[in-house]
């Protein structure tokens, strides 16, 4: 092989090297990345609320499961929220700190809120509610299904630059947030006496 073929061959696998680097820096998702990660970091002032509403709503939900031991019938709205909370306390959501979110988190992400949209849906068949009730049950099942369309929009979009995960993982953030809200509100006023 010559100088020349020699420095040919360099320049292209250096050129190769310097494209995947640079899409995997550009494009975290993308087909060229190598990590397909992205470094997340909430808004500490929006954390801070949430945290505040979730603390307040896990302050009325551990009395209510105190008293569920001791009720017959069993109330099946504090018996399956049990199951329902975990999604919205999840470390991403409830930290400051910047995460790693990887293509198996959003897979994970989608699973448990398909998991908690099913929860819910069990409380239409099995749930005896008023109007007002059910309608707020069914809201929050909705604001379930409009977050999982996000999360699935999310995943088809491999393309995006960092910019635009940027927002895409705020906007998720919001809808985790809406969504607790939703279903907070269905358990207030479906527990109410």
């Amino acid at each position: 092989m010559t100088n020349i073929t020699k420095r040919i061959i360099a320049g292209a696998v250096g050129f190769i090297i310097l494209f995947i680097l640079t899409m995997t820096w550009l494009y975290p998702y993308s087909i060229f990345s190598l990590h397909k990660s992205y470094a997340y970091t909430p808004d500490p002032v929006m954390v801070d609320g949430y945290l505040e509403d979730v603390e307040e709503f896990n302050d009325i939900f551990e009395k209510d499961l105190e008293k569920l031991e001791s009720e017959t019938p069993l109330d099946m709205t504090v018996e399956r929220a049990q199951y329902i909370l975990p999604l919205f306390e999840q470390e991403w959501l409830v930290s400051k700190n910047t995460h790693k979110m990887k293509e198996e988190d959003l897979e994970t992400m989608l699973f448990e809120v398909r998991n908690t949209r099913e929860t819910l849906l069990s409380l239409v068949e099995q749930g005896d509610y008023s109007k007002e009730q059910r309608g707020y049950l069914v809201l929050s099942i909705e604001s379930l299904l409009s977050l999982e369309e996000s999360i699935v929009d999310f995943q088809n979009s491999s393309f995006s630059s960092r910019k635009t995960l940027k927002i895409q993982f705020h906007n998720l953030h919001v809808g985790f947030m809406n969504n607790f809200m939703m279903f907070s509100t269905f358990y207030e006023r479906s527990t109410e006496i």
